[in-house]
């Protein structure tokens, strides 16, 4: 019952009639993907905070073109704001976040092991303090990218990533967002 199941899901999402073999292969096709990831300020004058990043991703779906992974992501946020408001004071925007992930995988064979792919991911953070200065000890953290995967072995690939990151609390009020720009490195394994 749970291979039928499997079978349905998997025409559904590819939109078409798969051969029992292509669907063993796109059941048993798991990947786990670890992201390591340094963004920089840019965009808004009075916040200065980088992100260091850690993500794991584990793949949920695959239709061959688009893949569905889910997650976690680690941060530590380093920097500072100095809001007009305040009058240009410093203010610590430090601070330590975990939260779940989940990434949307567009993905092109470039040549033989080579794939390119866009990414967008999205994580809900939480803090270990108000973070930046004048948020929340929660947030949401947006990245929207292009990678480049080499895959040197069968089951094992590594990928070089350039990022756009959005992370804001999604409250009208009292929302010190920020933008980042970054590269991670990433290596990925299927069982």
């Amino acid at each position: 019952m749970k291979k039928f199941f499997s079978l349905l899901t998997i025409c559904l999402i590819s939109g078409s009639v798969a051969s029992a073999e292509d669907v063993e292969e796109k059941i048993f096709e798991d990947a786990n993907e670890i992201q390591l990831e340094y963004l920089e300020a840019k965009t808004f004058s009075q916040r200065h905070v980088n992100n260091y990043n850690v993500h794991f991703f584990e793949k949920v779906t695959d239709n061959g073109v688009m893949s569905y992974w889910r997650g976690l992501t680690f941060t530590r946020a380093l920097g500072y704001t100095n809001p007009r408001k305040d009058g240009g004071v410093h203010h610590d925007s430090q601070g330590v976040g975990l939260g779940p992930a989940f990434m949307v995988r567009w993905d092109k064979k470039v040549s033989g092991k080579l794939h390119g792919s866009l990414d967008f991911s999205g994580s809900f953070m939480l803090y270990n303090k108000a973070h930046p200065y004048d948020g929340r000890a929660y947030g949401f953290l947006w990245r929207l990218g292009p990678r480049l995967t080499w895959q040197f072995r069968e089951d094992d690939s590594i990928s070089l990533g350039y990022s756009f990151s959005h992370f804001s609390n999604g409250l009208r009020r009292h929302n010190p967002g920020y933008n980042t720009l970054g590269f991670s490195v990433g290596y990925t394994h299927s069982f």
